[in-house]
């Protein structure tokens, strides 16, 4: 039976792959459902008339403080699933950014905490999909040999 008070969120979103150097990559962790609590890239929805590589980059500067510029399109995704009592169902694109300015200060009311982690020792568990996108960010820097820093 279908839970008719459960919340959905829709819709079409960015997330960031941010390094420095290219052994570290930069999570947020997350104020928001779904996912409260749990690590994450940077990213979220699109609004009205953004295209996506607009919006990840108003979204890392949101939650980050960072400016970026788009690298590279890591690839696009299909989230879908039920956490904390919402039921998502997003289609990310993931990008590889670099930082051209800014400096980290985390948006207030949705992201507790930014942190550079080594690839070695991320969460296990990240949230939505980002678990997946950060094996192919890896699989992206061994077939280029690009280094981001």
């Amino acid at each position: 039976m279908k839970n008719s008070t459960r919340r959905k969120f829709t819709g079409r979103t960015t997330t960031a792959i941010i390094t420095k150097p290219p052994s570290l990559i930069l999570l947020v962790k997350r104020l928001t459902m779904p996912f409260s609590g749990y690590w994450a890239l940077p990213g979220g929805r699109l609004n009205l008339g953004e295209t996506v590589e607009e919006t990840i980059i108003r979204e890392v500067k949101e939650e980050t403080g960072l400016d970026v510029i788009i690298v590279s399109k890591i690839g696009e995704y299909h989230e879908k699933g039920i956490q904390d009592d919402v039921e998502y169902d997003y289609s990310p694109a993931c990008f590889l950014v670099k930082i051209i300015g800014g400096e980290i200060q985390k948006q207030k009311n949705e992201i507790e905490s930014v942190k550079f982690f080594s690839l070695t020792s991320i969460p296990k568990k990240l949230a939505f999909e980002h678990n997946q996108m950060v094996k192919d960010y890896t699989k992206h820097i061994k077939k280029s040999r690009k280094i981001i820093s």
